[in-house]
């Protein structure tokens, strides 16, 4: 489970990306073009993704909470293939798909239904007031963004200990933990938008006559 300390700062972060969001709409508004839409869409995995790391709700949470499901579900087709006659063998048998079969769908369930919810809780009781960029004009936005980027990147570091910078601990704990997976792609996703937008504003520059 993420502490108060990683809460507050993916709540920063989050406020940050948010605010970008807006200024790139005020700035460019529904404008249909390849690298805008790419970056609205990375900025919104983004917030998706720090929802989902401020769950806490790791490898370990979705099998506490599968566990009770398959004890059930195999308790209750056990009970109901002896009624029937079944031999040991079936019995067991039985009882062990049952419990395959319905592990998957709570373990879905806890991902996609209980994860965003108390994510957003989370960030929510521990939201900060950020100060709305300024100059609102597009070409600042990438610098905003990577001033998001950089407060991401410390609370990556700072949730992972002084001890463990190394890249290659780093590189394991968004491999092992859930947590710090969404956290490094989230980070992977803000580059892409910063990249999308410069990529915008380079070729808006070339196109002036």
């Amino acid at each position: 489970m993420p502490g108060r300390q990683l809460s507050q700062d993916l709540a920063a972060v989050r406020a940050l990306v948010a605010d970008g969001r807006d200024r790139l709409r005020e700035a460019t508004g529904d404008l249909d073009q390849f690298s805008l839409n790419s970056a609205r869409r990375r900025l919104v995995e983004v917030d998706e993704h720090l929802v989902m790391a401020a769950s806490g709700l790791g490898g370990w949470s979705r099998v506490l909470v599968g566990t009770p499901a398959m004890l059930l579900a195999a308790a209750a087709t056990a009970l109901v293939a002896r009624a029937l006659g079944f031999s040991t063998f079936w019995v067991v048998a039985c009882a062990w798909v049952a419990a395959v079969l319905v592990e998957y769908p709570v373990r879905k369930w806890t991902v996609t239904r209980l994860a965003p919810g108390l994510g957003r809780r989370r960030l929510a009781r521990a939201a900060v007031t950020v100060e709305p960029s300024s100059p609102r004009d597009l070409a600042g936005l990438p610098g905003a963004l990577a001033g998001a980027r950089i407060r991401l990147v410390s609370a990556i570091l700072r949730a992972s200990g002084s001890r463990h910078w190394q890249p290659a601990y780093l590189a394991h704990l968004a491999a092992e933990s859930a947590t710090f997976g969404r956290l490094a792609a989230a980070d992977t996703l803000l580059c892409q938008a910063i990249d999308h937008i410069e990529h915008y504003l380079a070729a808006e520059t070339k196109e002036q006559p």
